[in-house]
């Protein structure tokens, strides 16, 4: 019979190999018992780690399961949780992708109910309860089993594990209801062709809304929107050469002009995608890229087309009277454009929730000017822009409706921020990119910083937060993640991955996002209930953060994640469990 160990982990274990795997794991698997503390419409998690002394297969289904490797033992894992349906528990295999630094670590939760395991490899597998509203609050006990054979033995149980779901009577929000706003950008030709499907065809809809479910899932309140080809010019992707990775995205729009010259817009795809996001609750914000900000590399021929206008909008049209396809090339056809996408917004009766975005402006005076362009064209716009200069915070406080900085940013300009923050027309939220190092959602990042968005987010008062990726994937993500290291750092262009079935495989740092999300909306909970919330508050910013001065999060300050904040999911668990209780105590 195959010798097999098991233990239990904290949801934001990250496991990897490649280095030493001669070392001892032990340890890993002292943990038999685990108490996990949860509200309702709520989840909880962790993780079950099992090894066995010669290859298997592993599975967390009920099928039969052989191997082309030849007569492999098999190790099966079960859950049960008193109290609980079977189908509130969820397992996936996690599997692993290779870093920078060529180790392998966990990362991608499986949808494969059977996957093979070397000998001596640690295989984790995560576990994740659904607590529904109507739950009863209280103490429910529940079990790992560990069942194995060979062939067509019958089959052992050869370990149980412990662990207990203690459900507070606390009741999350539905995700309509909810206030952190996230913004995580939508980038759907790459979704398109990681799936092989026609650009924009009913196919790719039914890839699409598989990708908006899961967003939805997460707490998304922004819908990506782009008016013009390729505005980011493909995050210039030609530059790699060394991994060619196409990462350029398309206009949503299609225009046509007729034999006698008239200019016609089709903006049925924008308006498709828009009801699907709403569909499933993403209806906050309409973020329209590809207006403004056009990022350029002119060595390289992604320049300016209209060349008497003050941007590089690219807008591509069908000429009827000869067949064939060319750009528009000056700034009245530009600017007629410009006020066709306004007065699409305008019609639907959606121009209240629509933001111009800006990526990353870098001139004062040029971005004024683009600004007063676009005012001048379509009146009824308003603006959004992601800020990595500092300067532009106090510059654009009056002009911009939603300010989002940069976390080094946010840190420059922390003062200025707390002066504006009732000032400014719209929201305030902050993002993360390539940069800065920490704390961060890489692969090589500590679990628990993704996590600790949310938390940042509220200490900090904001309203939410951004981040670029959710699948700008290069090549083959599956095979190989890394991309323009150092640049930028494995898992800066996701948060998921791209599965056979058409559906989005969700990841290690997608869960604990989502956990930080939740930490916010508890947090906020508590300041509506309960008279004492900012001493609880204090005492939650002692136990997270190791300095309350946002400027030490600055990459000029030098400092460790063990300077800034914790990095031991006990306090993250603890604090988790004062917010419930607290609430709870309020009724």
């Amino acid at each position: 019979m195959v010798n097999v160990i098991a233990g239990l982990k904290e949801e934001s274990y990250k496991h990897q190999f490649g280095v030493d795997d001669s070392k001892d794991n032990s340890a890993l698997f002292e943990c038999k018992h685990m108490s996990l503390t949860t509200g309702k419409r709520d989840w909880a998690a962790f993780q079950v780690l099992v090894a066995a002394d010669e290859d298997i297969m592993s599975t967390v289904g009920d099928s039969a399961a052989f191997s082309p490797k030849g007569p492999l033992a098999q190790v099966r894992v079960a859950v049960e949780l008193e109290g609980f349906s079977k189908d509130a528990v969820d397992m996936y295999h996690i599997g692993f992708v290779e870093d920078d630094d060529r180790v392998y670590k966990a990362d991608i939760l499986l949808h494969d109910e059977t996957i093979y395991v070397e000998k001596n490899r640690v295989q984790p597998i995560w576990v994740e309860i659904a607590v529904p509203e109507d739950m009863q609050p209280g103490m429910y006990d529940g079990k790992v089993r560990i069942y194995a054979h060979s062939m067509f033995d019958d089959e052992d149980e050869i370990g149980t594990l412990d662990f207990c779901v203690n459900v507070k009577d606390v009741t999350l929000p539905v995700n309509g209801d909810r206030r952190f706003h996230l913004d995580l950008w939508q980038h759907l030709s790459n979704i398109a062709r990681k799936h092989e499907t026609p650009l924009w065809s009913d196919a790719h809809f039914r890839i699409i809304e598989e990708y908006v479910k899961s967003l939805a899932a997460l707490g998304q309140k922004a819908i990506t929107i782009i008016v013009s080809e390729i505005p980011w010019s493909g995050q210039r992707c030609f530059r790699t050469t060394n991994y060619l990775s196409d990462l350029f995205e398309y206009n949503m729009a299609k225009v046509e002009k007729d034999e006698d010259g008239q200019f016609y817009y089709d903006f049925s795809i924008v308006d498709r995608y828009i009801n699907l996001c709403f569909k499933y609750g993403i209806d906050r914000e309409i973020e329209v890229f590809g207006l403004t900000n056009i990022w350029i590399d002119e060595e390289y021929g992604y320049g300016y087309v209209a060349k008497d206008y003050p941007d590089a909008i690219r807008v591509r049209y069908l000429d009827k009277d000869d067949g064939c396809y060319k750009y528009i090339k000056n700034a009245d056809g530009i600017k007629q454009y410009i006020k066709a996408v306004e007065a699409f917004f305008i019609d639907k009766g959606l121009i209240d929730r629509v933001l111009v975005m800006a990526d990353e402006p870098a001139d004062v005076e040029l971005y004024k000017k683009r600004l007063n362009t676009l005012r001048r064209i379509a009146p009824m716009f308003k603006y959004k822009t992601a800020i990595n200069h500092v300067e532009f915070i106090d510059e654009f406080k009056d002009e911009v409706q939603d300010f989002v900085p940069i976390l080094p940013c946010v840190c420059e300009g922390w003062q200025t921020l707390q002066s504006i923050k009732n000032e400014i027309q719209g929201r305030l939220l902050w993002y993360v990119c390539c940069w800065p190092p920490l704390p961060n959602t890489f692969i090589s990042s500590p679990l628990l910083e993704s996590r600790l968005m949310g938390l940042l987010t509220a200490f900090m008062d904001f309203d939410g937060f951004l981040r670029w990726n959710y699948t700008v994937w290069p090549q083959k993500p599956r095979e190989r993640i890394s991309y323009r290291y150092p640049n930028w750092k494995a898992g800066d262009t996701n948060f998921v991955y791209p599965a056979w079935d058409g559906r989005p495989l969700l990841t290690l740092r997608y869960k604990n996002l989502k956990r930080g999300i939740d930490d916010y909306e508890l947090i906020h909970m508590l300041k509506a209930v309960h008279p004492e919330a900012e001493t609880i508050l204090e005492t939650i910013w002692a136990r997270i953060l190791r300095t309350q001065d946002i400027k030490d999060f600055h990459p000029s300050m030098a400092k460790s994640p063990q300077d800034l904040y914790s990095l031991d999911y006990d306090d993250y668990a603890f604090i988790k469990a004062l917010l419930l209780d607290e609430i709870q105590n309020c009724k």
